[in-house]
Order: structure tokens, then C-alpha cells, then sequence
């Protein structure tokens, strides 16, 4: 019974350490996939897309446009739309998840974005003002890219 309550705290405590230490809340976040984007009412547009020399699954890739938010205080189950930003769009990814297949937005592809970090691409409007070419990578080292363009 101790052992129990001691397992059951330390797995409270070990959550709690790791929520607030690391500050979730204080970050840009994103969605990975357009179900959990309308869920959380971020959700804007899907984006126009063509994959090119890649003959894999593709395992439903569909990009789109969502607006950036951040996670609550006390909980990542909280949307924090973001307000005061020159940026307040970004763009996702929906695919599914736990397969050899991925994708990678090279630096060239992240200068056409209004403002970028070292891998994401952000937007003063809700639209691409230019076709973003992205690397895909799937099983059995199959590679490819991606074209997407807004509609």
C-alpha cells in the first residue's frame, strides 16, 4: 500500500517537475493533425500539395494552415490563441504517425515564409505567397519531395 501511494506521488511529482520546469506553456506549439487543429479551433485551410519522385505510402499527408497558439498554464489540453504577434499563422503536417515517413523543411523552403525558426515556417496572412518545396523521407530509404502551395 505505501509502496502504491509513494509510486503513484513520484509519478505526480516527476509531472508536475517536468510541466513546470520546462514551462510548456511559454512556447509556440502546433497540432499534428487537422482533427486535433479543429478540435481546438485553430484550424484555417489545407493547403494544395504534390508529391514528386517518392512511389511510398504516404500515410494520408495533408498540409494546412492553422493559427499559432500556445498551451495553457496547467494544461496542454488548453488553447492560448496567440495575440501581439507579427506571425500568428503557421503551417502543419497531418499524417499518420509511427511509420518510416517524414518530412523536412530545408532552408531555402523556410526563407519563403514571412518568419522561421531552424525547422518551422510562419505567416503574417493565412495563405503561402510562394510554393514551399519540402524533403520527404520514407522506408526503405525512399526519398521525395513535396510541393505545397495555398488554394
Amino acid at each position: 500500500m505505501v509502496g502504491t501511494i509513494a509510486f503513484l506521488g513520484l509519478g505526480y511529482l516527476s509531472s508536475y517537475i517536468g510541466w513546470y520546469g520546462y514551462k510548456k506553456w511559454t512556447y509556440r506549439v502546433g497540432t499534428s493533425d487537422i482533427i486535433e487543429s479543429k478540435k481546438r479551433e485553430v484550424f484555417v485551410n489545407e493547403l494544395n500539395y504534390q508529391i514528386e519522385g517518392y512511389t511510398g505510402n504516404s500515410y494520408d499527408f495533408t498540409p494546412y494552415i492553422e493559427k499559432g497558439f500556445k498551451y495553457g498554464h496547467n494544461s496542454s489540453e488548453v488553447t492560448v490563441p496567440l495575440i501581439n504577434t507579427d506571425y500568428p499563422y503557421q503551417i502543419s503536417f497531418s499524417y499518420i504517425k509511427g511509420h518510416d515517413f517524414g518530412v523536412i523543411i530545408p532552408k531555402d523552403g523556410l526563407a519563403k515564409f514571412d518568419s522561421s525558426n531552424a525547422s518551422w515556417g510562419y505567416l503574417k496572412l493565412p495563405r503561402l505567397k510562394d510554393t514551399i518545396t519540402i524533403n520527404l523521407f520514407g522506408e526503405n530509404n525512399r526519398k521525395g519531395t513535396i510541393k505545397i502551395w495555398s488554394r
